[in-house]
């Protein structure tokens, strides 16, 4: 498999742009064989099965046939082409396996099988890694380059940033969450490196066991009396044993996948410094929802207007379906026509709830954050807000007394950050401040 490199004619393009150009086809193989996780694969992910077959150097089939003594012997390895591989995915997708193994980082090996047995009928993909080549630049390229205001055209395609003016804001919105999308991927990629973990040491238990399996004769029973016996149930304990830690690895890894998942999701968090903005948007769609059920239910129940002509309403001014304004005059099971009571009364209690939520974040955004230091039994504190949360920093390991109190005011000990942490609500501060005072008692 061959690259090639486009080398510009002159120096009329950005330097960055030359260097890109003379990288990209040699380095777009080699960034996709980093991109994948050591671990199983989805079976119905289809496109990145997709590109797999794209990179692939070989695609092998590989098979086992019964012998007359009852075991499972392989067959020489065929090398198959990608419409063979569909066919063949296609025919054994309700029982497929994938394995993808990683080495170093970088794709190496994807085994499919057939079911997750130690006789299964195996398709291999296997993959090279392409050298990427440092590309050339002329002296006077590199000159121009610098005067350019480039950093390091050798090694570094980016200008120097400009200065940054100094932030006089030290409201809690600018000085405690900082970047929440960042945050939140990285707590994505926190999961979904545990999730990977996991899934690489369901792999390794899984052919752990079928390793152990496949030296064993298919049927063949534990000799009671033979010498063989205590080695025979040793291996059928392992087996045992593997497959099920292989089972609850795998548990594990999709735990930590569906928590990944699921990350961002779960509505407008207090700590997001767009949360007025998006809460602001919510309020106007409820609104918007609350008029336009009041104006359908007048024209619905007016005596003036013919079925037809609410049909027409509700159709061309609300832009509803032919069928819900039909529903909507028919009526429920109650014979209520229109929006029943409920369902209004519902949606304005939503719209109180998210004033006053708007309201209480508009102050917590807008206060001064929280900090805080000093000395309690002989050793030193710290107390700041940082990433969305309350934390609480010691420089030497408190005493059990100093640990219940903070425990009390709900702070909880973060592996990750390595201080007693709380999320930021106005409750955490009230609680904080109270922390703080008996802190500053002692």
């Amino acid at each position: 498999m061959t690259h090639s490199i486009t080398t510009p004619a002159s120096h009329t393009k950005p330097f960055s742009e030359q260097a890109s150009l003379q990288a990209t086809s040699r380095l777009s193989k080699d960034d996709k064989l980093k991109g994948f996780k050591d671990g199983k694969l989805r079976k119905n992910a289809k496109s990145k099965i997709a590109v797999l077959l794209s990179m692939a150097t070989k695609i092998v089939l590989r098979t086992q046939t019964m012998g007359m003594d009852d075991c499972f012997n392989d067959n020489a390895p065929q090398i198959v082409d990608i419409n063979f591989f569909w066919s063949w995915y296609e025919k054994e997708y309700s029982e497929l396996e994938i394995y993808v193994t990683v080495i170093d980082g970088v794709l190496t090996k994807v085994r499919f099988s057939d079911c997750p047995y130690h006789f299964s009928d195996d398709i291999v993909l296997t993959f090279e890694e392409v050298k990427a080549k440092k590309p050339h630049f002329t002296y006077a390229q590199v000159k121009q380059a610098l005067l350019d205001g480039y950093l390091c055209p050798l090694s570094n395609d980016s200008k120097a940033p400009e200065p940054t003016p100094p932030n006089d804001d030290n409201t809690r919105k600018v000085v405690s969450f900082g970047d929440y999308q960042d945050r939140l991927e990285s707590k994505r990629d926190r999961l979904e490196s545990a999730a990977g973990k996991a899934a690489a040491d369901s792999n390794k238990f899984y052919e752990s066991s079928r390793s152990l399996a496949s030296c064993i004769p298919f049927g063949q029973p534990i000799l009671v009396g033979h010498h063989s016996e205590k080695r025979a149930r040793r291996d059928a304990d392992k087996i045992f044993n593997d497959m099920g830690k292989s089972v609850a690895a795998s548990k594990k890894a999709d735990y930590f996948a569906d928590r990944a998942a699921s990350v961002g999701t779960n509505g407008i968090a207090s700590d997001d410094p767009e949360a007025i903005a998006k809460l602001k948007e919510k309020l106007a769609g409820l609104e918007r929802s609350q008029e336009t059920m009041k104006a359908i239910n007048k024209v619905i129940r007016s005596k003036h207007m013919t079925d037809a002509d609410k049909i027409e309403y509700m159709t061309q001014t609300h832009q509803l379906t032919e069928n819900d304004a039909k529903e909507l005059l028919k009526g429920d099971f109650c014979g209520r026509v229109g929006f029943a009571s409920y369902s209004i009364a519902n949606n304005s209690a939503s719209i109180r709830t998210v004033r006053d939520r708007i309201e209480d974040l508009e102050k917590l955004h807008n206060q001064v954050a929280l900090s805080a230091s000093g000395e309690i039994e002989g050793i030193s504190w710290a107390l700041y807000e940082e990433d969305g949360r309350i934390k609480i920093t010691f420089d030497d390991i408190p005493s059990e007394a100093l640990r219940l109190t903070i425990k009390k005011h709900a702070f909880k000990w973060s592996r990750y950050s390595k201080a007693w942490v709380r999320k930021i609500t106005p409750n955490a501060i009230y609680s904080a401040k109270q922390l703080i005072g008996k802190l500053a008692e002692k």
